[in-house]
């Protein structure tokens, strides 16, 4: 995949959504365009977003503004795979109020105790690395503990 991403900001649009719309931080206004072509197949696919920020121009230029997003996006992405395809976060439909934090909170304290270094070889991947705790929950709560390093 080869991709492409182009920005244009404006800052008349984000005063008037400032002022008009009542969103008192826009800085910026911005449209962002994403051309990616499958090397493959030649297949061309364009994506168009829409973002306000309150990062003005002087702050941020829309190459900078380039770059805040894709970092936004690089975290986010590898954060939301690892819940959702290691955890399947995304297909539990916990209905009691409260219950769903309770759930996020208890696999963002999985995952990092999964990555907590001399647990598991770095090479190892997080399900492996989860049914590995799920089989051995003895050694896994000694671990937890500090009884094993």
């Amino acid at each position: 995949m080869i991709e492409k991403r182009r920005i244009w900001t404006d800052e008349t649009l984000a005063d008037y959504i400032r002022d008009e719309l009542g969103f008192p931080g826009a800085r910026q206004g911005a449209m962002l365009e994403k051309e990616t072509v499958d090397i493959a197949t030649g297949e061309v696919s364009r994506e168009r977003w829409y973002l306000l920020t309150s990062l003005d121009s002087q702050r941020c230029s829309p190459k900078e503004l380039l770059r805040v997003i894709r970092n936004h996006w690089s975290v986010e992405n590898s954060l939301h795979h690892v819940k959702d395809r290691s955890w399947d976060e995304d297909v539990h439909t916990l209905r009691r109020p409260g219950l769903g934090e309770v759930y996020a909170s208890l696999v963002s304290t999985a995952l990092n105790a999964l990555r907590l270094e001399g647990w598991f070889p770095i090479q190892m991947s997080m399900p492996l690395r989860a049914k590995t705790c799920a089989f051995r929950p003895t050694q896994t709560i000694a671990r937890l503990h500090g009884q094993i390093s």
